[in-house]
């Protein structure tokens, strides 16, 4: 088993989970031969992933042969896998007792007491298993996470360097390393870090949105943004950032000019409030902006940015509007350079509640008023490194000439009562609910004192002078070597120290001290007050139009070709009137509660169960007109996606009663077996046969189903009615050296590299470049990952890693190549719709040969067999010989467009 690698408290620090291979055995109970067969088919059913059946495997040798450390040891494996961590722990007490000297038992006891966050002894139990083996590298890696955990930095760092020494190429010591340093303030030598890992693993999220701290944090802007962009596929961004179905593409600064752009909202509220600087460059350069944003944020954004609508997140409508952009993506157009912040003030306070709170502050004339926050972060990690105890408070709140005003957001008692009558506290503002109330009421301070956190943007955005108090490693927002901040002009930064003892009363004493130098600014009462109240958001309402639901929508997925399908589905589905309810194939993947056999679709205990489990999904259905299932390549055998739509088109037809269609797929119920007989077959056809409409992509599915007797109709995929949107790319490019372009398959292996190798190596002595193109809108293909992997071990340094940031740039890189090589169904799409000569090899189902077959273009299929590299040189020499017979002719693209228009020839 893999050792993967699992989060640990310590921000964004790894461990790697228990060593899976079986030890030499060091004083284990030696087992009769029946019993070590009973044992060796525990083992096998654990490597297979079958927990329970091992864990009664191990029980049963166990109830003989109590003392069999293996057994203890292996079985709490199963434990800790089926999140039992105090049964693991237990169990590999046991085994150590029986066996000490073994190395193995203790790391894994390490990484269990890790996930009970008993990080004193799992030092001590990675220790002991280094004592016992002092190459362990594993061991030093974890250890130097339990370590940080512990708050002991420099051992920390000692333990990294030792794993590095045993072994200079792990990535996950580098990426640890560079987080140590990255927290420690030391931005320079985390860059070198990341830079180090990346070049070994160049295709890992997480390294990449760590190496954009890193460039960002030393004011390296564009490399910084654009790395940025790979938090779209980095799992804990996603886990608390779900890509959201806009139905839009994404937009480019050189288009934006005469279009109507969408802005998406994320992350938290700083982040919303930060990001926002961005707008009236995109507003003045966009024909108009609709601007998404937390409700909360609502009034304040409509004011602001009056030219501008605004709507609440989950409210848009696409209808009308062309592109759609991130508010994140913004400043890798608009923030290249230090000269590109202005750091003005952008957000304006309401007028009336202005005037409200400055009332109220008659009473606090004479004193210098000032608004502090002392607590940051969500999550308990977050929590401890961006708040300042109380404690550390005292000399500002005893200063008679302050006038100390209580801004901290979900304050609580126990606060209140250490704060006593040094602070102003307002019961009736909620300081985290009412924004508008607060950013008026801020707007009255001569100064507001906060660690980072939401008051730290709303009073830079604000024009309200702002003392921000930063831990020495600091987010990547804030620029190393400055107090000032260019992102808000009003900002003063106050840095703790690294290595101080008690750093935060070290921050406090020059704050004090800058106080007694600190003159508030004149304000303008004018420029507070000049937007009116009036200003309202244009909030989007509903227009009466029939809804469809869009399951397993794609427009965030995988790579950009599935991106551009559903896009297409989107606007064709917005074009016959429906307003559209995209459900991600992130939430089909994921869906709970799933019937487990044919004979549960019709259970009404099931059914129960799936509505409980997914009773928002439901909700959705319920609402719809129309339910659209785009089928994709997601419709063969019996795992849990394509059981999961079926479930779906099952339940919305016979319980709902809905309109149900599947459009845009290949079907094959065997997993690519063409027979008709089988359980699964039996399955499909009954879900089929009661639908409303079925739009099948290529002729061999298309045949299949026929002969399961299931009403369908020949189409196509909708990815060519995407591409039609950018048909001025068929006029080639001319760059400056013609180049090929690989991509992936989900059916290829790493044995693929070498004869690849061999392949580029010949095309580049023949002056050709060679780029492996990746990108995704969000959840990079994993398949996409191992390919570029593959290849860095394989060829590393001779081709190009391109990273297509939106739907554009990959078809212009597509467009622009001599040759693609692939095993990806929509890349081949895509060449043959841009007239790039493609060779494609076989994927997991049959829907290639369809492909193919549709296309006119048979001989443009490579088997992965023993000919593979000699029939690779060969096609690929005919290709760039002569591409001209090698592309789509116009009839048979025009006959494409219209068996794609097929999929949607019943909506009605």
């Amino acid at each position: 088993m893999a050792k993967n690698k699992n989060k640990s408290k310590t921000g964004g620090a790894k461990v790697r989970s228990q060593a899976f291979k079986r030890p030499s055995s060091d004083g284990s109970q030696v087992l009769p031969a029946t019993a070590q067969n009973l044992f060796q088919q525990a083992l096998y059913h654990h490597k297979q992933g079958q927990l329970n059946a091992a864990a009664q495997g191990y029980q049963k040798v166990l109830a003989e042969f109590p003392g069999h450390a293996d057994s203890l040891h292996l079985l709490a494996l199963v434990a800790q896998s089926l999140h039992n961590p105090a049964q693991a722990s237990a169990l590999i007490e046991q085994a150590i007792k029986l066996s000490p000297k073994i190395a193995q038992y203790h790391f894994n006891h390490g990484v269990v007491l890790q996930g009970l966050s008993n990080d004193q002894a799992a030092i001590d139990a990675y220790r002991n298993a280094i004592r016992l083996k002092p190459d362990y590298q594993q061991a030093y890696e974890n250890l130097g996470v339990a370590l940080q955990d512990s708050g002991s930095d420099e051992a920390a760092l000692k333990a990294y360097q030792q794993a590095l020494e045993q072994n200079p190429h792990s990535v996950l010591a580098l990426k640890n390393l560079g987080t140590l340093y990255f927290k420690s303030g030391h931005t320079a030598l985390s860059l070198q870090c990341f830079e180090h890992a990346l070049r070994l693993s160049p295709v890992d999220p997480e390294l990449r949105l760590k190496r954009s701290g890193s460039l960002l944090r030393l004011g390296q802007w564009q490399k910084g943004w654009r790395e940025y962009r790979w938090r779209f596929s980095e799992q804990s961004f996603l886990e608390s950032n779900p890509p959201r179905s806009t139905g839009l593409p994404h937009a480019e600064k050189f288009n934006i000019a005469g279009r109507r752009v969408f802005v998406g909202s994320e992350q938290g509220l700083g982040d919303e409030v930060m990001f926002a600087s961005c707008f009236s460059d995109l507003i003045s350069s966009a024909a108009s902006c609709v601007l998404e944003c937390d409700p909360r944020l609502v009034p304040l954004w409509a004011r602001s940015f009056p030219s501008a609508e605004v709507i609440a997140k989950g409210e848009l409508d696409p209808h009308g509007l062309d592109s759609f952009i991130s508010a994140g993506d913004l400043p890798m157009y608009f923030r290249l350079d230090d000269a590109d912040f202005s750091g003005r003030a952008y957000l304006k306070p309401d007028s009336e509640k202005y005037a409200h709170w400055q009332g109220r502050f008659q009473e606090l004339a004479g004193k210098l008023k000032v608004g502090i926050c002392w607590r940051g972060g969500v999550e308990a990690r977050a929590v401890k490194e961006r708040s300042i105890d109380l404690k550390y408070w005292r000399p500002l709140l005893k200063r008679k000439d302050v006038s100390v005003v209580n801004l901290q957001y979900r304050c609580e008692s126990e606060e209140l009562k250490q704060l006593g009558e040094h602070i102003h506290t307002f019961a009736d503002l909620d300081t985290y609910a009412d924004i508008d109330g607060l950013a008026a009421l801020m707007s009255n301070l001569d100064l507001v004192i906060s660690v980072d956190n939401t008051t730290v943007h709303l009073a830079g955005a604000l024009g309200v002078p702002v003392w921000v108090l930063l831990p020495c490693g600091p987010e990547r927002r804030w620029t190393d070597d400055s107090d000032d901040s260019v992102w808000y002009q009003s900002a003063r930064l106050f840095r703790k120290q690294g290595g101080a003892k008690d750093g935060w009363r070290d921050v406090m004493a020059r704050l004090v001290a800058a106080l007694d130098e600190f003159t508030p600014p004149q304000r303008d009462e004018r420029d507070l007050i000049r937007v009116e109240r009036e200003a309202k958001a244009d909030v989007l309402e509903s227009d009466g139009a029939k809804i469809c639901v869009l399951v397993n929508d794609t427009s965030n997925w995988y790579h950009w070709g599935c991106s551009g399908t559903s896009l297409s589905i989107h606007r064709a589905l917005r074009r016959n009137g429906y307003r559209v309810d995209g459900l991600p194939i992130a939430m089909t993947q994921n869906l709970p509660a799933l019937p487990q056999s044919p004979d549960d679709f019709d259970s009404e205990e099931v059914y129960a169960n799936f509505a409980e489990h997914n009773s928002r999904l439901l909700a959705r259905l319920v609402k719809a007109d129309v339910l659209v299932i785009n089928g994709e390549g997601s419709l063969h055998g019996g795992g849990m996606v394509p059981v999961g739509l079926l479930y779906i088109a099952h339940i919305g037809k016979t319980r709902l009663r809905k309109t149900v269609q599947i459009i845009n797929h290949s079907c094959y119920p065997q997993d690519g077996d063409l027979a008709t007989d089988g359980p699964l077959n039996t399955l499909y056809q009954r879900v089929y046969q009661q639908l409303d409409y079925v739009a099948v992509r290529e002729p061999v599915s298309f045949r299949l189903l026929q002969s399961l007797a299931i009403p369908c109709v020949q189409s196509f995929d909708c990815l060519p009615l995407f591409i039609e949107t950018f048909a001025e790319l068929r006029s080639k490019t001319v760059t400056d050296k013609p180049y090929i372009v690989l991509t992936g398959s989900v059916a290829w292996a790493e044995a693929i590299a070498e004869p690849l190798t061999h392949f580029l190596q010949l095309q580049i002595a023949n002056g050709y470049g060679i780029k492996i193109l990746i990108g995704a809108s969000a959840f990079l293909a994993a398949d996409d990952v191992a390919f570029a992997q593959w290849m860095q071990r394989s060829a590393g340094g001779q081709f190009e890693l391109h990273i297509a940031d939106t739907e554009r740039q990959w078809l212009e890189c597509i467009a622009n190549a001599e040759l693609l090589v692939s095993g990806r169904f929509h890349h081949s799409i895509a060449a043959a719709c841009l007239d790039t000569p493609f060779i494609v090899t076989e994927s997991n189902t049959p829907k290639v040969l369809g492909l193919l077959e549709l296309l006119g273009m048979s001989n443009a299929l490579l088997k992965t067999d023993q000919d593979f590299v000699t029939n690779l040189h060969a096609m690929a020499e005919q290709r760039l010989r002569d591409p001209a017979s090698y592309v789509l002719a116009a009839e048979r693209r025009t006959m494409l467009l219209n068996l794609a228009d097929n999929n949607f020839a019943e909506l009605y």
